[in-house]
């Protein structure tokens, strides 16, 4: 089978089986039963079954599901919860009440669980069926979050361009950790424009009027040639020295 005769197919079989099964994203799937749910990579799935075949992957697979949805009561692990920046719209469409706050412009603030392959997104089922607040989720996942250390560098020696040196799922939303906060501060500034096209993606520059359509347009550049499917934003964002964010193209 080509990649879209699979992915068509794994997901009706997929549909017998649970409560809820849709596209999340290019090429990941959703999959619910009850108030659990689960986020799949399907070019893994894909790669495995060019290998053991359709009806083992799905064996395999199921397994795999199963093992994190059929729980009596998913119990969140604090040490394994992290903030996650997204769109404002994700979620609009699902009947889970993921946790969420505003963060800035079109921007929201989700809280994930990370089970090593796969995010579960946090709803408040999930809050009250592990007997933890709200606070206590924040409090912990930014302590976790600030655990994580990665590099700000440029990404030419003739642009003063910034993005992070090593590749992780969390580049968006480390701009929030005080680590990264500090190198922005040290190396950019306090005046910054900035974007975040998908989760893995983080790129800043110096905010200057003299240097504003240059950096505009390579920053756009660098969004459209972005290729995470787990999309954030298109737009590019300033935060000036009051901590103001805005939306600048």
């Amino acid at each position: 089978m080509q990649y879209q005769e699979f992915v068509n197919k794994i997901t009706e079989d997929l549909k017998l089986q649970f409560d809820e099964v849709r596209m999340d994203g290019k090429d990941r799937i959703y999959i619910a039963k009850g108030v659990t749910n689960v986020s799949i990579p399907l070019k893994p799935m894909y790669q495995e079954y060019q290998f053991t075949g359709y009806k083992q992957t799905f064996k395999n697979y199921m397994q795999i599901i199963n093992d994190i949805l059929n729980t009596y009561r998913f119990k969140l692990d604090l040490n394994n919860v992290f903030p996650f920046v997204k769109s404002s719209e994700f979620g609009k469409d699902s009947q889970q009440d993921f946790i969420s706050e505003k963060l800035f412009c079109n921007l929201s603030l989700f809280w994930v669980a990370d089970m090593g392959e796969v995010f579960r997104f946090i709803t408040k089922d999930d809050l009250a069926n592990s007997n933890i607040d709200i606070d206590t989720l924040k409090t912990k996942s930014f302590e976790n979050l600030n655990k994580i250390t990665n590099i700000l560098a440029q990404l030419d020696k003739t642009l003063p361009i910034y993005s992070l040196r090593f590749n992780t799922d969390y580049a968006a939303t480390l701009f929030l950790s005080k680590y990264v906060q500090e190198q922005i501060q040290r190396k950019v500034g306090d005046d910054i424009l900035f974007c975040m096209p998908s989760s893995s993606t983080f790129i800043c520059a110096k905010y200057q009027e003299s240097t504003f359509n240059t950096y505009s347009k390579i920053l756009k550049h660098l969004i459209t040639i972005d290729n995470d499917v787990n999309k954030i934003s298109d737009k590019i964002y300033r935060q000036n020295k009051d901590g103001t964010y805005t939306i600048v193209a």
